[in-house]
């Protein structure tokens, strides 16, 4: 079972999950690199995440989608 407070998901290549991470770093979201061995992607919703913060994260991807796809 994992976390309903984790989000995890990979992008189609490496070289765009590495990239998306360093977008997101710009935009002070941070700490999103997934587990080491399996890469991707992860979120954490926990402490107190305000929900400001989710839409943020939303707008974010939204536009990596449009500007990558």
């Amino acid at each position: 079972f994992r976390s309903a407070m984790n989000i995890v998901f990979n992008l189609p290549t490496p070289e765009l999950e590495a990239k998306f991470i360093a977008e997101a770093a710009e935009h002070n979201m941070v700490q999103l690199k997934g587990h080491r061995s399996l890469g991707g992607i992860r979120v954490s919703l926990y402490n107190a995440m305000p929900l400001d913060g989710a839409k943020k994260f939303v707008a974010f991807m939204k536009q990596f989608y449009t500007q990558n796809h």
